[in-house]
């Protein structure tokens, strides 16, 4: 599975974000793929800071960023060279099989309806939320 993640959305980015894929390539299959979507050279310089081989990752370069404050569709129309709209575009040409993004909900949502089709019968797309409990983490989906 090739699996597209948003390194300049959410708490701490890019660095916290870089760090977590991390730590989720060491629990992928071998065969899964981690694409950070962001600055190119910033994420460089963070995985070169964490010590990552070169080429752990593949990178896609999205010099723009869609920030928590903005409004989503009028953020993706002004902005799409944005890590969200970059992504939703690697996903509409089936360069990913699955998006990740910490960032601005709304616009992830927003720039995913735009370039991807539904699946049949579902209407809206699902919203997964990891959360933690005594017996382990468990994934909530709206």
């Amino acid at each position: 599975m090739r699996i597209a993640i948003d390194a300049m959305g959410g708490d701490y980015a890019p660095g916290e974000i870089i760090a977590g894929a991390l730590e989720a390539r060491e629990v992928l299959n071998r065969d899964d793929e981690l694409v950070l979507i962001g600055d190119e050279e910033i994420i460089k310089s963070h995985l070169e800071k964490l010590r990552a081989k070169p080429d752990s990752f593949r990178i896609f370069h999205a010099p723009e960023v869609i920030g928590m404050d903005e409004s989503p569709v009028e953020a993706l129309r002004r902005k799409p060279k944005s890590s969200i709209a970059i992504m939703a575009r690697a996903a509409s040409h089936r360069q990913v099989d699955a998006v990740l993004s910490a960032g601005n909900t709304g616009a992830c949502v927003a720039g995913c309806q735009l370039r991807m089709r539904n699946l049949e019968n579902v209407l809206r797309p699902g919203i997964a939320v990891v959360l933690p409990t005594v017996a382990g983490p468990v994934t909530m989906c709206d």
